[in-house]
């Protein structure tokens, strides 16, 4: 029991570091910015519908602009700006240019004009200290501050914080949940979206959700749904300050003034980015990123739901774990290397599916660190497997030796499983044939040799003997001294009539190389090797015996008694150099006419009550 706890233990082992290992990948960052590749490529691929038209529409400081109105731009066209939106009845009006000091002659009319006008927005920046419009009204401040990913990708949209929570005064509102308020309020239509997130009704991004890693999920952040690009209008200062636009466009929509110009350096890479080669695309700007926002909340305002969802990352993290152990569970009971690659395919498959199923659902879930796993767990699993199949071969050949034919140790190994059972091969009832030899007058031959040359004279003949029987199928069980215990029909299953043919071939192929023996040993004036062989078949229990120290593969049963006492029965009648000796049960699967028979009755062999029909092959 200890042993299997330790067996187990160690065997988890390896997953453990594994588990350990993909962990480590997963808090440097790397499953991070493959999934976020990922994510792209899927929303590049399949950008989210658009619900309805655009309700913000953003008013560009162009390349043009500055060179007509130069930079930093006075506040007098901004002030102009603002008042010509105004006419057109726009809801909201988003200044995202910090007016903290104002700029030029037209300062104090800006700041005037927008403190009293109910739908100018002004905006300040937590995380860069800098203030709004001075003494701009509260309600209508909003803090411009952008999660932004770890490669410089604006993918989340920081919809606001929980100001009851914190006990924050009303400025710290976020730009886009600003403007849909004002556009609400204007529209006399209810605005919670900030009641909706803080009771958690709209699910918001965690610090694992998706494929993000420890991301600063602080406030209430969704991920941002970036339909087409050229989903929201843009229009240039030039055009508003001219009057060149229709009044009825920008009439009850939420207008975003700020910098478009990629020499302002207010432009942001969006998921798309990397998939575009003009490079005067590649980027958008800030107030364009505002306006995808307020869109966005808008259309959950009016009881829609987020196109792109993260699961909760618990559940997320329990399925990965159980995939990992299902995938590496599969590949240790895989019986062979193909059936588990192919398995892993059909598993890498099935996930590469389900995660691009799941996202034209409107899901994004990790995709990297599973795969990660389940690949490493995977080549883990094979690395044990092979592991344990040279240990089984090992066991093999320490089991059976090498005195078994290619072809036997071919099929062996293909059973190998059904075989081997927890390093032992299991009891197994088989119907074999036995073929026991001794050494004649042993004894009298190895008074007058040296144990070298004894050893040597024995193994001379024993080296062929092996090879004969290894070429009919047979296995050579063990060595008895001076003789030795072959087995036909086992471990391989064969059928009586095959097994009691190749064992009588063999026999008789062992005389006719005991006869050249014979002739080389007396021209080297060695005594001749004489052998008498006993044949039996039938059913016997064969199974490894023994313990960690040694072990065996044990043949037990009648069936080899009979065949050892065949072999010793009438010793000292012999009629050639190699007696064979078979019994009724192993003879009667012969074709008789082919073979000098004689028939030697039915005799008593020690050990057995029953008599035995013995016939002597000639």
């Amino acid at each position: 029991m200890f042993k299997k706890l330790i067996k187990a233990s160690v065997n988890s082992s390896f997953y453990l570091l594994v588990i350990l290992f993909c962990s480590i990948l997963s808090f440097r960052g790397v499953t991070q910015n493959l999934d976020l590749i990922i994510y792209d490529s899927l929303l590049n691929k399949f950008p989210k519908k658009n619900k309805a038209e655009s309700k913000t529409i953003v008013v560009g400081i162009t390349e043009k602009d500055i060179e007509k109105y130069g930079w930093p731009i006075d506040d007098i066209y901004l002030f102009e700006v603002i008042r010509n939106l105004d006419k057109a009845d726009s809801s909201s009006i988003v200044l995202d240019l910090y007016r903290n000091v104002g700029v030029g002659k037209g300062a104090d009319q800006l700041a005037s004009f927008s403190k009293e006008n109910p739908k100018v927005i002004s905006i300040f920046n937590v995380a860069e200290g800098i203030s709004s419009i001075p003494n701009f009204p509260p309600e209508r401040q909003a803090f411009n501050d952008i999660p932004v990913d770890v490669d410089n990708v604006i993918r989340r949209n920081l919809v606001g914080v929980d100001r009851k929570k914190f006990n924050l005064p009303p400025q710290f509102v976020s730009i886009p949940s600003r403007m849909v308020e004002i556009h609400q309020k204007l529209n006399n239509e209810i605005f919670d979206i900030d009641e909706q997130f803080s009771e958690g009704k709209i699910n918001t991004i965690k610090k694992y959700s998706g494929g993000y890693t420890n991301v600063d999920s602080n406030g209430f952040q969704i991920l941002i749904d970036y339909p087409r690009s050229n989903y929201v209008p843009k229009y240039s200062i030039e055009s508003i300050l001219n009057k060149n636009f229709s009044k009825n466009f920008f009439k009850n929509k939420m207008v975003v003034i700020g910098a478009t110009a990629p020499s302002l350096k207010d432009i942001f890479a969006f998921p798309s980015s990397r998939f575009i080669k003009d490079s005067q695309l590649m980027y958008i700007s800030g107030a364009e990123i505002h306006a995808h926002r307020a869109n966005q909340l808008l259309s959950l305002q009016n009881g829609n739901t987020l196109q792109i969802n993260t699961i909760n990352p618990t559940l997320e993290l329990l399925l990965i774990i159980l995939l990992t152990l299902s995938t590496a569970l599969y590949i240790e009971k895989s019986k062979k290397i193909l059936y588990g690659l192919l398995g892993l395919i059909i598993i890498i498959s099935s996930l590469s599916i389900a995660v691009f199923l799941s996202f034209i659902s409107g899901y994004w879930i990790e995709f990297s660190l599973p795969i990660i796993s389940i690949i490493l767990v995977s080549t883990v699993s094979w690395v044990k497997k092979a592991a344990e199949q040279q240990k089984q071969k090992a066991l093999m050949q320490k089991l059976l030796g090498q005195t078994t034919s290619p072809e036997v140790a071919e099929e062996l190994w293909k059973q190998k499983d059904a075989l081997i059972e927890n390093g032992k091969f299991p009891g197994t009832e088989l119907p074999v044939t036995i073929l026991f030899s001794d050494t004649v007058s042993f004894s009298s031959v190895s008074e007058k040799m040296t144990p070298t040359e004894l050893l040597d004279w024995l193994n001379n003949g024993m080296e062929k003997f092996v090879k004969i029987i290894s070429e009919n199928g047979g296995m050579v069980n063990k060595f008895t001294g001076d003789g030795f215990l072959a087995v036909f029909g086992a471990p391989v299953r064969k059928s009586l009539e095959e097994s009691s043919n190749a064992s009588i071939k063999t026999a008789i192929e062992i005389r006719n190389a005991i006869d050249d023996l014979i002739e080389d040993s007396g021209k080297k004036n060695l005594p001749p090797l004489r052998l008498r062989i006993g044949i039996h078949s039938g059913k016997i229990i064969t199974g490894s015996m023994g313990g960690a120290e040694k072990i065996e593969y044990a043949l037990i049963g009648d069936s080899v008694n009979v065949a050892a006492r065949l072999e010793s029965l009438n010793k000292e009648k012999m009629n050639n150099n190699c007696r064979i000796l078979v019994s009724g049960d192993s003879l009667k699967f012969l074709k008789k006419e082919n073979y000098n028979i004689e028939n030697w009755g039915e005799c008593k062999v020690k050990g057995r009550e029953s008599l035995v029909e013995v016939y002597e092959i000639l």
